[in-house]
């Protein structure tokens, strides 16, 4: 496999993304969906509308999916991580902490999902459940940011050299992709859970026979939930990429190809919010699905940006 990847490096390079951009979005996904389904919940009983509540279980399940996929293949990553590190290794530990955060994550969603029909009669008592997994779904996303991050400054050759500490490597230095980053999370928290679940609604169609009334109540919802998310992240990225440029104007380093580059980005990023726009405003959203299913590929190709923002390192002032 080694020597058929070294003649192709695109291939190599497509997988290495993929690798990223996955699992990265599953996480994102998963982590938040019980913020959706609980919202769900709470807006099924204050409008006294059945949709969003069968909406919410549909969710709940989805988050199950994404749940287990992803701590079972956490653990086999884990499995031959700990074959090329040596044992007793700080890095291992901070990875086994945070797998079993993000296990003890799947539980709760689990129990809120299984609780479903059980507390029918009881829905405060089950949305109270849903906080919990969401809080707890939180606290594995932060967690795991966090060793992603420990893990990518302590594989830099210049981060090794300056001998950085724990509290350096986490620390954001202002006007830098990492702190750029960081601002992304609570918005790619909220904005991944929707995309994923309007892909998820439309696949569900035929299997969950609700009536066409329910999808054309909750699709435009889940839309909306992403649309409104992901216009904020795009938001604080057009201030990131004219930061940028306003820098490279005053260290008269600017060229038009950067503000090609600039422009490109900013437009690429653009175009998920419409697509979710014009399919929450649209009276018949399930003939939206080539739209919604290109805005949950890009949205899942922005975790690629991200994490190497995530990655970078600049050395405190």
């Amino acid at each position: 496999m080694q020597a058929f990847f070294a003649d192709n490096p695109v291939l190599q390079n497509i997988l290495d993304m993929a690798a990223i951009i996955i699992p990265l979005s599953m996480l994102f996904a998963f982590c938040g969906i019980s913020i959706l389904a609980v919202s769900g919940e709470v807006l099924s009983l204050l409008r006294r509308r059945g949709f969003y509540g069968k909406c919410a279980m549909q969710l709940s399940m989805l988050g199950q999916g994404l749940g287990w996929t992803l701590l079972v293949g956490g653990r086999v990553w884990l499995y031959f991580l700990e074959k090329d590190i040596p044992g007793g290794s700080t890095l291992i530990t901070i990875h086994e902490v945070s797998w079993l955060v993000l296990g003890l994550s799947v539980i709760f969603s689990c129990i809120y999902f299984l609780l479903w029909k059980t507390l029918a009669q009881y829905p405060g008592i089950h949305i109270g459940v849903g906080i919990i997994s969401a809080l707890q779904g939180i606290l594995a996303l932060l967690l795991v940011l966090v060793c992603l991050r420990i893990a990518a400054v302590a594989s830099l050759p210049q981060a090794e050299e300056a001998g950085i500490t724990l509290p350096q490597a986490l620390m954001p230095v202002w006007g830098t992709d990492y702190a750029t980053s960081l601002c992304y999370i609570p918005f790619l928290l909220l904005a991944m859970p929707a995309a994923f679940g309007c892909v998820w609604l439309l696949l569900r169609r035929k299997k969950d026979d609700f009536g066409r009334d329910h999808y054309n109540t909750v699709l435009p919802w889940c839309a909306a939930w992403a649309r409104n998310a992901w216009g904020v992240l795009w938001l604080l990225l057009l201030a990131a990429s004219g930061l940028e440029v306003f820098r490279l104007v005053q260290a008269q380093m600017f060229t038009p190809a950067d503000g090609v580059t600039a422009g490109i980005r900013v437009l690429l990023w653009l175009v998920p919010v419409l697509l979710w726009f014009m399919a929450a405003r649209s009276t018949t959203p399930l003939r939206h699905k080539i739209g919604l299913s290109l805005s949950l590929v890009l949205s899942c190709l922005f975790t690629l940006p991200f994490f190497m923002g995530l990655s970078s390192w600049t050395p405190l002032p």
